[in-house]
């Protein structure tokens, strides 16, 4: 199932001020007593539609998107960057994915942790930092710049090793998790980013946006296995469904949301790097029109809330006041151009306004003032990012990150309000 039509057939980490508001407030509610029953149970619904989406199961299968997506994104961040012999770079993207503390890895290990307990969180965090995982994509990437057939191939073998070890070893934690389905799931990880690798150094950046969206899409994937048979063995930790309308829709939302930002700092940091035909691509990836980010995240809007709407939310997306602004923030910076930078800043913070009106406008749950500081908020963490980028600074993958988290959470308002305004479709 592609991304397009996970969202469909639902029709549809970090807590904003909006959440609340988005769940739906009763202070204004006319008493039960001055109601007729019909509409007592329409609330009703609207409420459970509302906690649908943030359910145990649906906040876990949300968090685990938010992760693994990353872990993906960062460890192609890291290897362009090696194929181009930007060691620094390289060091700190691998940091930001396999650190020992407030990476990638160790927020995956604690996510493991916090639903199988200390033991098994221990265990995953050996395995997943096995020799024969992250260290073999830096062996194949090393091999691939030298032109190594066979540490190509010893590495690709260690990686299909360790794709068996880690089924055999889910499955003896989580009888939900079958080994040789896991085992396939991993094999298809390391298959989908090696191809990544591949077109890096092929050149071939339509190549790369490409593998880079199927590696990307698998593990979206993979992380709805995992929520599902985590949720299923552990029903106390973990109420509601992961695989619900509700939180299909809050996952989608996370892993497109997230996909905006990855893609949007691959382009600036391409421009930035003067690298042209990088930039080109992550563009035509993150806001082309058809088959790139935008277009996902305009179909899925559309596929819950109408055409209209669909159409008026293409036109505000792709408003030349959001995503072009940072390609200008970013040309500004290069240049030195205070006027310019401030210039971009002052649309996009006019574009957040504009922005938080609209969707309040078409949902009554989210506050047009709650949403233009959320739209704000991506703005400061994105600009942060570039900011980092341009002076070469090595905290450029921590706030690259932590813009990413932003748009997390931003999933899970927009997912909440919106089940909140549509409970027959959750």
């Amino acid at each position: 199932m592609n991304r397009k039509q996970l969202i469909r057939s639902a029709i549809p980490i970090v807590a904003l001020a909006l959440t609340a508001t988005a769940c739906g407030s009763s202070s204004s509610t006319p008493k039960s007593s001055d109601k007729p029953k019909t509409t007592n149970t329409s609330t009703k619904a609207t409420t459970t539609a509302a906690a649908a989406s943030d359910t145990g199961a649906a906040t876990l299968r949300a968090g685990l998107t938010s992760l693994l997506t990353e872990h993906v994104a960062l460890a192609s961040i890291a290897t362009d960057a090696a194929l181009r012999g930007d060691d620094a770079s390289f060091t700190e993207y691998a940091t930001a994915l396999n650190g020992p503390d407030k990476s990638n890895t160790s927020d995956l290990v604690a996510a493991i942790t916090s639903a199988y307990g200390p033991e098994v969180g221990t265990a995953f965090d050996g395995l997943w930092r096995s020799e024969n995982h992250i260290p073999q994509f830096v062996a194949y990437t090393k091999a691939v710049a030298a032109g190594d057939e066979a540490g190509k191939k010893a590495a690709v073998d260690k990686l299909t090793a360790y794709a068996k070890t880690f089924g055999d070893t889910l499955h003896s934690v989580n009888s939900n998790l079958p080994a040789d389905a896991v085992t396939q799931d991993i094999t298809m990880h390391a298959t989908t980013l090696i191809a990544v690798i591949d077109a890096q150094k092929a050149g071939d950046q339509a190549a790369v946006s490409k593998a880079l969206n199927e590696a990307y899409t698998h593990m979206e994937g993979t992380a709805k296995v995992l929520a599902v048979a985590t949720a299923t063995k552990f029903p106390q930790k973990f109420d509601g469904d992961a695989a619900s309308p509700a939180s299909e829709l809050r996952a989608g939302l996370t892993g497109l949301l997230s996909e905006h930002v990855w893609l949007a700092a691959n382009a600036t940091g391409a421009a930035l790097g003067g690298r042209t035909p990088q930039f080109e691509a992550a563009a035509a990836a993150l806001n082309g029109p058809t088959d790139s980010n935008t277009s996902m995240l305009v179909d899925a809007i559309g596929s819950i809330y109408g055409d209209q709407v669909k159409t008026a939310f293409d036109g505000l997306w792709r408003s030349q006041n959001h995503i072009p602004q940072f390609v200008a923030y970013t040309k500004a910076s290069a240049a030195g151009d205070e006027a310019g930078k401030k210039a971009a800043v002052d649309l996009l913070t006019a574009y957040a306004k504009t922005f938080g009106t609209t969707l309040n406008s078409v949902n009554s749950n989210l506050p047009a003032d709650a949403v233009a500081q959320d739209i704000t908020m991506h703005a400061t963490t994105l600009i942060a990012v570039i900011d980092a980028q341009k002076a070469n600074d090595p905290k450029a993958a921590d706030l690259l990150r932590a813009a990413v988290a932003h748009m997390a959470g931003t999933a899970k308002v927009l997912a909440t309000a919106t089940v909140a305004k549509y409970p027959a479709k959750f």
